[in-house]
């Protein structure tokens, strides 16, 4: 089975897939991909209706609610859609042990913020999976302080990176152009195209706090304005 479901709520599907064929995906390399979807209807109807506050949060990428405007990178109708499908038509099972996770690499958050799942269960995976990346826009939030071990803070203004590393968390800003702060490191994928699953130099703090950046990139970068 290429997939399993990790987690699920009232309104939300966690799923990994992966692993029975490798991602891909050339920035991010071989990893297994983790992601969040609205139950109640597909990632393209969600973005239009506003329904994809519930996976995605305050994330200012998530453009004006009603599917205009938009900066993320990720397509919506394209994996995300295929996996929901999938996902509706009984593709997938729950997940059977911590094992499979065991030596291979994982993109906390392919598509939604994966403070949606919990973070036991993410720190289990992390303990034994080889390596990890992983990215919120949740990190003011007081009750998931527990994830800057295993999660980068998504960082859309030199201020808000500032704060952030106050508040003890490795940082991953997406810029307008290639300017930036002394202590940020230019993503790799961007510098000289090593992938995620090479790099894997965005796992949060737990080994200290760095920083990252990127120039905003994929199909929405058009839409992106940084903001003070």
């Amino acid at each position: 089975m290429n997939g399993f479901i990790l987690h699920e709520d009232s309104h939300r599907v966690v799923i990994a897939t992966g692993f029975s064929s490798p991602s891909d995906n050339r920035k991010t390399g071989d990893m297994i991909q983790v992601w969040i979807l609205v139950k109640s209807c597909d990632p393209v109807e969600a973005i239009k209706t506003g329904l994809d506050r519930l996976i995605c949060g305050d994330c200012r990428h998530r453009g004006d609610g009603r599917g205009g405007s938009r900066s993320c990178y990720v397509v919506a109708n394209h994996a995300p859609l295929g996996i929901w499908k999938a996902w509706k038509a009984g593709a997938y099972a729950p997940l059977p042990f911590l094992s499979v996770f065991e030596g291979r690499k994982v993109r906390f958050g392919a598509y939604g913020d994966p403070t949606h799942m919990p973070l036991s269960l993410a720190l289990a995976i992390a303990g034994v999976a080889s390596g990890w990346t992983g990215y919120t826009h949740q990190w003011r939030k007081p009750s998931l302080q527990g994830w800057k071990q295993i999660l980068m803070a998504s960082v859309d203004t030199s201020a808000e990176l500032v704060i952030a590393r106050s508040m003890g968390w490795s940082t991953f800003r997406v810029s307008p152009d290639l300017d930036h702060h002394s202590f940020e490191t230019l993503c790799a994928s961007e510098r000289n195209g090593t992938p995620c699953s090479i790099c894997l130099g965005c796992p949060g703090a737990r080994n200290g706090i760095r920083s990252v950046f990127i120039p905003a990139h994929g199909s929405g970068r058009k839409h992106f304005i940084e903001t003070v």
